[in-house]
């Protein structure tokens, strides 16, 4: 596509405050003004200002604009962008288009992308393919990924049934220095009714920021602890920590534990900021009257 190289060339001659700026600081606020921001952002793009493209990706996937980011980003991966392959393998994958997904995760993937590989071992794993999953995320570890190594403890566990193998991975990998690496040990310790230690291994895990820590431990306090009263606190920090996830999974949480208009609150917020999970939720919440 003619011009697309042309988008990581700076231009000296742009002025101070171009679209760019305008459409970040939209992005930035605190009041949601991302419609505003992508009008612009798009503007942006059309005149080449090479901060604009990252900018308006960010603000398609804020939203779960995915066949607007898709439309965006598929000419420009064909071009030779290899580095917006997994923003656009994400968004296909989003809405169903399996075949064209993998084909853009292997484009990110092959660039040595570590988070690229994790993601498609998830993606694998949600298709059932679960060797090829295995080997994607041990090569994510490997790649220095921190999340992988919880991924490759769960599926060596739950779908390949080698929990030898899954104890041997969480034991190796678990390193304080990267505290999502945790969440492979704790998983372990959980699945082996060892408790205590599990929940040691969570709130540690928690404590020291890992990716989702919160989330993952208040899920552990609800399911194997049923302290609910426990989880919900976690819950709340994770909305203080802007976790990901933390309102969708908050809404599921207030939807199991009896509190409907709760839930839809959190559901509502997660489903605008482009959860497509979030959005089935609300809409099986809201089509059950007996939560009215």
């Amino acid at each position: 596509m003619a011009g697309v190289a042309d988008e990581r060339v700076l231009d000296e001659h742009l002025p101070e405050e171009h679209l760019s700026a305008r459409g970040q600081r939209l992005l930035d606020g605190e009041d949601d003004r991302h419609d505003e921001a992508i009008t612009i952002l798009r503007q942006a793009v059309a005149v080449r200002e090479p901060a604009a493209l990252a900018l308006l990706t960010r603000a398609y996937l804020d939203r779960g604009y995915l066949h607007e980011l898709i439309e965006l980003l598929a000419p420009r991966v064909r071009a030779g962008r290899a580095d917006l392959a997994l923003p656009l393998a994400e968004a296909l994958a989003g809405i169903g288009d399996a075949d064209r997904a993998e084909d853009a995760y292997w484009i990110a993937v092959n660039g040595g992308d570590a988070e690229a590989m994790d993601l498609f071992g998830v993606f694998l794993r949600e298709h059932a393919r679960f060797g090829e999953c295995e080997r994607m995320f041990r090569r994510a570890a490997e790649a220095g990924n921190q999340i992988a190594p919880a991924h490759l403890v769960a599926v060596q566990w739950e779908n390949l049934g080698d929990p030898d193998t899954a104890t041997e991975t969480a034991r190796r990998w678990a390193d304080e220095s990267r505290p999502s690496t945790l969440h492979g040990l704790a998983f372990i310790y959980a699945a082996t009714d060892r408790l205590d230690d599990a929940e040691e291994i969570y709130q540690r895990a928690a404590d020291l920021g890992a990716h989702r820590g919160h989330l993952e431990y208040a899920l552990f306090l609800q399911e194997a602890r049923s302290d609910l009263d426990a989880a919900e606190r976690e819950l709340e920090a994770a909305e203080r920590e802007q976790e990901p996830g933390w309102a969708l999974a908050f809404g599921q949480f207030l939807a199991d534990t009896g509190r409907p208009e709760g839930a839809r609150e959190y559901l509502r917020h997660a489903a605008h900021w482009g959860s497509a999970e979030a959005a089935a939720a609300l809409e099986e919440l809201d089509g059950d009257p007996q939560d009215d």
